[in-house]
């Protein structure tokens, strides 16, 4: 598979996990999980991105670690809002997927997954997939 198609192919997997999976198994397990593909799919999509600016040499080498590449997009284009809220996202995600967590109406329709400064449920979660396809769309229109 191309490295360009790994970040829409983990949106179908949360899609599947978000109307399939929490649909039988209502745990906050399943919603942390989604949480790390969501996370999974910007660091595929951002990786992505640097592969392309390096091919057109517009960047001279891609850091390591994600989350430096996250950050880094923003010294790329640091007067685009959207290129912040997305890091802004990234960065909130990572925070509840690292932090302690405990449940909530486990094995009940509104099984929710709380940490220190958040509750996730699941309309949360399709509204985060919303926001994750946004992001997806618009790395793809930064390197057009």
């Amino acid at each position: 598979m191309h490295d360009e198609d790994l970040a829409r192919e983990e949106l179908k997997r949360i899609d599947h996990l978000i109307f399939v999976t929490l649909k039988y198994t209502r745990t906050v397990d399943i919603i942390r999980t989604i949480i790390g593909k969501f996370i999974l799919t910007l660091d595929h999509q951002t990786e992505k991105y640097y592969e392309i600016e390096l091919e057109k040499r517009k960047v001279k080498s891609i850091p390591p670690v994600p989350l430096m590449r996250m950050k880094n997009l923003e010294k790329l284009h640091p007067k685009d809002p959207k290129v912040k809220d997305m890091i802004d996202f990234y960065v909130g995600l990572k925070l509840i997927f690292n932090g302690d967590y405990k449940a909530k109406e486990e094995y009940r329709k509104n099984v929710t997954l709380v940490t220190k400064g958040e509750e996730i449920n699941i309309p949360m979660l399709k509204e985060y997939v919303e926001t994750t396809k946004m992001y997806v769309d618009y790395i793809d229109e930064l390197v057009k």
